[in-house]
């Protein structure tokens, strides 16, 4: 019987993205005039007290009546555009930024800004405002961090690596930073740096870094170190027991090993914690089909191609099951599918099944 390829998914959890505290502004004020009356800048921090924890409505009413009294209250107006921000309003914060940025050009509101218009996939605008935060504050670490996350969607990883590094000079215990600084040296083969990096992200803080060790883990599989992998893996979850993504890839090391019902057992655990994780589905399918459970693979293949239709290798894969079956019309009709959506290795079986 010839051999039997089945694709297996590695995923790689970079940390771009990742929400960080927002950057709010107090200002100095007395509590209340020599009348009694209150100020717009005590009703301003009361708002930014809100704020701080995590009471956003309430937060926006007071940034909004401190505006109501002060209108050219540029702090205002950009704590009420981070209150949007973390409410996903993102084209009522860009317009709070922008007053804001009219009356004073900060560091944090063009910051703030170009996270919002990040997240509305204007990238290059986002690009040009993380670049001016830091024209107006050369120690800026997040605004290098970011920018050096836009470099990296781009595959622009020296420039990344270069935003990375200054970030990390200006916070030394950035764990971000240094995560994915790493997943920019992989991506440049450099593997003794990405590994450096990793260990260095979760020596600063090992009980909050579940995606360090996650991603450490996925270096060491890709260098055939499976029993490594799992172990930080495991550290991951012991991290965040709901990390979906490290039981996936754990589970991917334990086939690597041969431990296929260990790893249906963490593509179940993913599946727990995230039913619509097509990725698991398509993996425990593949655990099964080691298995040569091939019925119950091909079940799961189904299921991950009713989550995601374009799922290619899940095509690909339900054919290899299919074809275990003597289901000939049914392997050729998801090869025929899987080449369509681009995966190549669907034209070898077509081949050497003379379709």
């Amino acid at each position: 019987m010839r051999k039997i390829f089945v694709i297996l998914l590695l995923l790689m959890m970079a940390s771009a993205v990742v929400a960080q505290k927002p950057l709010v502004v107090k200002v100095k004020s007395a509590s209340q005039s020599a009348t009694g009356k209150i100020t717009a800048e005590t009703v301003y921090n009361e708002g930014v007290a809100l704020l701080e924890h995590g009471e956003f409505e309430s937060a926006m009413g007071k940034f909004t009546k401190a505006l109501e009294m002060k209108p050219q209250f540029e702090q205002a107006l950009s704590n009420r555009a981070v209150v949007k921000n973390e409410m996903r309003d993102y084209e009522g914060a860009v317009a709070d930024y922008d007053a804001a940025i009219k009356l004073k050009a900060s560091a944090g509101a063009y910051f703030g800004r170009g996270q919002a218009k990040y997240v509305l996939k204007q990238t290059e605008a986002a690009m040009d405002d993380y670049t001016k935060a830091i024209e107006l504050d050369k120690t800026f670490a997040q605004a290098y961090y970011y920018r050096g996350g836009l470099y990296f969607e781009q595959q622009d990883m020296t420039r990344a690596i270069e935003d990375y590094n200054k970030a990390i000079e200006y916070r030394p215990d950035y764990i971000f930073a240094y995560n994915d600084r790493a997943n920019a040296y992989r991506a440049l083969g450099d593997i003794e740096a990405a590994m450096n990096d990793y260990t260095k992200a979760i020596a600063l803080d090992e009980h909050a870094i579940d995606f360090a060790f996650n991603n450490r883990g996925n270096l060491k599989r890709s260098l055939g170190q499976y029993a490594e992998a799992i172990e930080d893996y495991t550290a991951s979850i012991k991290v965040n027991p709901d990390y979906y993504i490290a039981y996936n890839n754990r589970g991917l090391a334990k086939i690597d090993l041969g431990d296929y019902e260990g790893a249906i057992r963490d593509f179940t655990e993913a599946l727990r914690i995230k039913a619509d994780y097509h990725y698991a589905l398509n993996n425990r399918g593949n655990a099964k089909f080691k298995q040569r459970e091939y019925a119950a693979a091909a079940a799961d293949y189904s299921a991950a191609i009713d989550l995601f239709p374009r799922y290619g290798y899940a095509f690909l894969n339900r054919g290899l099951a299919r074809e275990m079956l003597r289901d000939i019309d049914g392997a050729k009709s998801d090869y025929t599918q899987a080449m369509e959506l681009g995966v190549g290795a669907a034209g070898e079986y077509m081949k050497e099944m003379n379709f």
